[in-house]
């Protein structure tokens, strides 16, 4: 066994050419898949990251019927809204990892500037509440936050540049009430805001929760409650704890964590994706391994006979051939490695600007992201792909190997 391993060995190096060019192509495919997971992973948590930090939290309180008609009709119904008093706010404040509340009451509005008109999501919001659980406060690129009791609005400074707008600007936003009743909230533009979240940027106006509760006709009601825990790993186990101590309170509160929203569904779906480029590498893996025992059993052909003839069984030179691909596997699987850390090194530093590039911009893809994609470290990557590639290479050689081997001995030390 061991003269059959020596003679493997050797045989990489006596094929030095051959050698080479299979590991570059095995190496290649090896650095395109760490790569791409290193970009589909920073991609991901960019993404979970904006959606959490302007827009979903950790958590949300919403009853039932709400939840139901926002997810399945597209609407942001009125007539199911919920009390945000304080005995709802001491049971959430109980929650182990709970750093902070918002309520928020959201409605349908078109934006009007005296000129022109745009469909908006509007936000009635607790401005200090908003800024303890949402990111907001570092992203004003105009003006400020608005006072609880003012009649003023912010709102994204790409959604302010398309209707040309700025701080100190009057708006006037034509909403139905609770009862269907159209009525206007007029409000000045006090801060314009613009970060890593498109829809936050073009879409959003807040406004003090209780000009909008007015204007909206709801009585102190609101549309949901946002919760900021410590970290976002632990939101589905104290969404479960937050639901069975609120239904207390009132049967028909829900509580959803992040990762249970439509868009984060949607990110998700970019896994499919990275199994299929998976695929792909890994066709090509054993298609370069094939072809390389293939053509070392072609070119050998009297080399295979000799052995045969001094008695080595077909086993023993299915084990040569075998553990030669390997090496091959072996070798080009660590030199993608060592080019997909260093490529992932740059990607996690630096990062890379599609849009710059290629005038690629992934808000319009879906993606919630604006500006850089950065790379992120996933060592399981580094081994599952080894470790595939190198049984592949195992698997792969095989059966040629069988074909080679199972030749007559004298036809094969003939054989031109």
């Amino acid at each position: 066994m061991l003269f059959l391993t020596r003679l493997a060995f050797k045989n990489l190096a006596r094929h030095r050419n051959r050698t080479i060019i299979t590991s570059i192509i095995i190496a290649f495919a090896v650095f395109a898949y760490i790569l791409y997971d290193s970009l589909i992973g920073g991609m991901s948590e960019m993404s979970y990251a904006t959606i959490i930090d302007y827009e979903a939290g950790h958590l949300q309180v919403v009853t039932e019927e709400y939840w139901q008609a926002e997810t399945e009709e597209k609407e942001l119904p009125l007539e199911h809204l919920l009390m945000f008093d304080d005995e709802l706010h001491s049971v959430i404040q109980r929650l182990e990892g709970f750093l902070a509340a918002a309520p928020e009451l959201n409605f349908e509005a078109r934006l009007n500037n005296g000129l022109d008109e745009l469909p908006v999501l509007g936000k009635g919001i607790d401005p200090e509440a908003l800024c303890s659980v949402f990111a907001l406060e570092n992203q004003f690129v105009e003006g400020s936050m608005f006072a609880p009791d003012e009649y003023r609005a912010v709102m994204g400074k790409r959604l302010a540049d398309l209707m040309e707008l700025a701080v100190g600007d009057y708006i006037t936003l034509l909403v139905k009430d609770k009862e269907g009743t159209f009525n206007t909230i007029e409000a000045e533009i006090a801060g314009l805001v613009h970060t890593s979240n498109p829809n936050v940027n073009q879409n959003i106006v807040y406004l003090p929760l209780s000009l909008v509760e007015q204007g909206l006709n709801v009585d102190g009601q609101v549309s949901k409650v946002i919760i900021r825990l410590e970290n976002k790993e632990m939101a589905p186990k104290r969404a479960a704890e937050l639901e069975r101590s609120l239904k207390k309170v009132d049967g028909r509160l829900v509580v959803y964590p992040w990762n249970e929203l439509e868009a984060v569904t949607f990110i998700e779906a970019a896994e499919i994706e990275k199994q299929l480029i998976f695929a792909i590498i890994l066709l090509i893996g054993a298609i370069a391994i094939i072809n390389t025992v293939i053509l070392a059993a072609l070119e050998r052909m009297g080399e295979i006979g000799m052995m045969k003839a001094l008695g080595l069984q077909n086993k023993e030179v299915v084990f040569t051939f075998v553990l030669e691909s390997t090496g091959i596997g072996i070798l080009g699987g660590v030199a993608g490695l060592l080019m997909g850390a260093v490529g992932v090194w740059l990607m996690a530093k630096y990062g890379v600007d599609f849009a710059g590039l290629v005038g690629m911009d992934m808000a319009s893809f879906g993606l919630p992201i604006i500006g850089k994609m950065y790379g992120v470290w996933n060592p399981a990557a580094f081994v599952w792909v080894l470790a595939f590639v190198v049984l592949t290479s195992l698997l792969a050689s095989i059966l040629p190997a069988y074909w080679a081997a199972d030749k007559d001995p004298v036809k094969t030390i003939y054989h031109r």
